[in-house]
């Protein structure tokens, strides 16, 4: 979990990908992957673009990005009914929980929950070896965000009463909940939404895709052509291609 306690995509784009050899960065490396070809797709050879499966599939659960954050201020799980997010980074994450989602009740998980829960529950009390694990991952060992990270994690982990809880319990984190019964039961709703609409044949279809995926990066030693994530805006891209001014910048856009 180095890669989301150190900000996974500004980690995973650098550092994971110069890393060889021990066990831990292998590990890490593919994490990475996977969270790359959630977002980005199986192209390598060309800068990211948001074309990989959870931007692909998302329409799935768009229409619904308002009403999830309605029923949390209703049910008194958010301070506000103001998304936290915006419409698309919302309903992404959505689709990526929910093949965790999937993985988690097909039971895949159910052998290896409490030494999980055991092991990552509890990272703060374990922060000699957390700090020597970042420090040969080249993140600033004691920085106050990776920690902060880790220890959110934890949590979370710490409060799982099931698999299914990790995946639910990021997502109320994420989206501005509380980490209640209550918060977790309309994730759920939401999930088991996405869960059927997707089925299971496509979520099967994806983890065999991502699987490849990461089998052929490590075996073949793939990495991105530019590392680093992608253009957000067309700003950016503007910025990007001719370096202006600030009144030719704000005329162009």
């Amino acid at each position: 979990m180095v890669p989301d306690f150190a900000d996974s995509h500004a980690f995973a784009y650098t550092r994971a990908w110069e890393k060889e050899g021990d066990t831990d960065s292998r590990l890490i490396r593919s994490h990475i992957a996977g969270d790359w070809w959630i977002h980005f797709g199986d192209n390598l050879t060309e800068p990211a673009r948001r074309r990989g499966w959870a931007y692909l599939n998302m329409g799935v659960v768009a229409r619904r990005y308002e009403e999830f954050y309605a029923l949390a201020h209703e049910r008194g799980l958010a301070p506000t009914p103001v998304p936290n997010d915006s419409r698309r980074g919302w309903a992404h994450s959505m689709l990526e929980y929910s093949v965790d989602t999937y993985i988690a009740r097909r039971g895949t998980l159910d052998h290896g929950f409490d030494a999980i829960k055991q092991q990552l529950g509890s990272l703060q009390a374990h922060g000699d070896e957390v700090q020597a694990l970042l420090a040969t991952q080249q993140v600033s060992p004691w920085s106050q965000e990776a920690w902060r990270h880790a220890c959110e994690y934890s949590i979370r982990v710490a409060l799982a009463e099931s698999p299914e809880d990790i995946a639910v319990l990021g997502a109320a984190g994420k989206f501005g909940l509380d980490y209640s019964p209550e918060s977790r039961a309309l994730v759920r709703e939401f999930q088991s939404h996405v869960v059927d609409s997707v089925g299971s044949d496509e979520y099967e279809t994806v983890i065999r895709a991502m699987h490849d995926f990461v089998s052929s990066v490590e075996h073949d030693h793939f990495r991105p052509a530019v590392p680093g994530p992608p253009l957000k805006t067309r700003r950016e891209l503007l910025q990007k291609a001719t370096p202006t001014t600030g009144a030719e910048d704000h005329a162009a856009v």
